[in-house]
């Protein structure tokens, strides 16, 4: 358990290092996304669940914004302006499968330790058990 903890928080420093060496890019408030949009600034941008946008500005610049859910539907308004502006757009949905991973887990490992771990203990007593009983045999055949 302690070494997952220090995975844990290993992993956390080097996110925090990386996004704080502009791995992550600069963000941006919604008013300035829209400004940049109607300026023509804007090259692609990528839309995701949850209201996060990321976008790569003319230039190369990589930028992310947060905006409402509402927002980021095919057909809500900044997506109009974005086609208006011949701008490559992209949704994303979340994948579910790193939720159901999380869901499962705790019942793995219940089942692991309270089925897994005595199933384990009797295997071995048994195969220690066979054991014993063919080392007298052969003792008293010899």
């Amino acid at each position: 358990m302690a070494g997952v903890l220090a995975l844990l928080w290993f992993a956390g420093l080097g996110g925090l290092g990386w996004r704080a060496l502009g791995g992550a890019g600069s963000s941006v408030s919604g008013a300035a996304f829209r400004e940049l949009v109607a300026a023509g600034r804007v090259e692609r941008v990528v839309l995701r669940d949850g209201g996060n946008v990321q976008a790569w500005l003319r230039g190369g610049q990589q930028v992310r914004v947060r905006l409402p859910d509402r927002a980021v539907t095919p057909d809500s308004a900044l997506t109009a302006q974005l086609e208006a502006r011949n701008v490559n757009l992209r949704f994303e949905r979340r994948s579910p499968w790193l939720g159901v991973a999380l869901n499962v887990l705790p019942v793995a490992l219940f089942l692991a330790l309270w089925v897994g771990v005595p199933l384990g203990l009797l295997a071995l007593g048994v195969a220690w058990r066979r054991r014993g009983r063919a080392a007298r045999v052969n003792v008293a055949e010899g």
